[in-house]
């Protein structure tokens, strides 16, 4: 679509066609002024007949200039008319243009927003569509593993059932087993408060000098054991009364024993172990939270053999412990 020209155009077309018809109609009148005052001039004088048609002719110009004056006046009139109905016409035309601006505006703004509810409605269609694929292939993968259980063979499994438990508080024999990282291995306490104990004696008179103190001894069967050592000096009958206050059981290594698997074999260290042991003694299984499934394991042996079990989980990273404010174990 052609660009209109601006209002100011039209406008100095107008002002230079005024011009020129200003400057004509003074022309004009300059003439009928100056043939005014020549026939004046021949009125006034005395009448000469040799000028009598020179008069004549004179007033036939003048007449037909008065006319054309007027004609020229009346045109000027038509063009003036003109000039305002181009002037009004150029002002609407100017509003009009407005408007179409306006309006072009409007839709374009309308279609940007109906264009950016389209795309968000399909990019909503296809989430959509990719999720009701989704959700076919999952009913599909169901489906089929429906058919293949209802195909497959019925399969019976095991139970282990156990008698209810009773707890009951360990005061007898006990024995001790870690169960870490899927491996079991024998926890020496006894010897190893032998160990204590007669380190103790050795270490008797050095240790009256103290009043608390960390004593290490072993390793033995691959574990050490730490006990703070409480000395009291009794000045009155001259002895120094020595006790264990604590005590931790620190393997040597990250994988000491050996595999659950292996442990329930016939020539197992841990079998060696149980076979020494007396038909009342409670095996005490500490067990950390990786080797669940081995205690499981450990404990339907030990229950088939007939030989009282004690659980006592423990947390990832807590040693094996005690104290003489800790509690004893409850076999069930």
């Amino acid at each position: 679509m052609p660009r209109p020209r601006a209002e100011a155009d039209l406008s100095a077309g107008q002002d230079s066609f005024l011009d020129v018809v200003t400057n004509i109609v003074g022309i004009l009148i300059i003439l009928v002024m100056v043939i005014g005052a020549r026939v004046r001039q021949i009125i006034l004088a005395p009448p000469d007949p040799a000028a009598v048609p020179a008069v004549a002719a004179a007033l036939a110009e003048a007449t037909e200039l008065a006319q054309t004056v007027t004609s020229t006046e009346t045109e000027i009139e038509g063009l003036e008319a003109q000039i305002a109905e181009v002037e009004l016409e150029a002002a609407a035309a100017a509003q009009s243009r407005l408007n179409l601006a306006t309006a072009v505006a409007a839709a374009t703004r309308e279609l940007d927003q109906r264009k950016a509810e389209a795309d968000a409605a399909s990019v909503a269609a296809a989430e959509r569509a990719a999720r009701r694929r989704a959700l076919c292939a999952e009913i599909h993968q169901c489906t089929l593993e429906a058919q293949g259980l209802g195909h497959a063979k019925a399969t019976t499994e095991e139970v282990l059932a156990y008698p209810t438990p009773i707890g009951r508080t360990v005061n007898g024999e006990e024995i001790h087993f870690r169960l870490a990282g899927g491996r079991i291995a024998y926890v020496p306490l006894e010897e190893l408060f032998e160990l204590a104990k007669a380190h103790t004696r050795r270490n008797a008179d050095s240790l009256s000098d103290l009043a608390t103190r960390v004593v290490t001894v072993g390793p033995t069967r691959d574990f050490n054991l730490d006990y703070i050592v409480e000395t009291k000096i009794d000045r009155a009958r001259g002895q120094v009364l020595v006790r264990s206050r604590e005590w931790v059981v620190r393997p040597v290594g990250p994988a000491v024993g050996e595999p659950v698997a292996e442990a329930l074999g016939p020539t197992s260290r841990f079998r060696g172990v149980l076979s020494g042991v007396k038909p009342d003694t409670t095996v005490t299984l500490w067990c950390y939270p990786d080797s669940f499934e081995g205690y499981r394991a450990i404990r339907a042996e030990l229950h088939r053999l007939g030989i009282p079990t004690a659980g006592r989980p423990l947390p990832d990273g807590a040693p094996i412990g005690g104290s003489t404010d800790g509690s004893k174990s409850v076999v069930q």
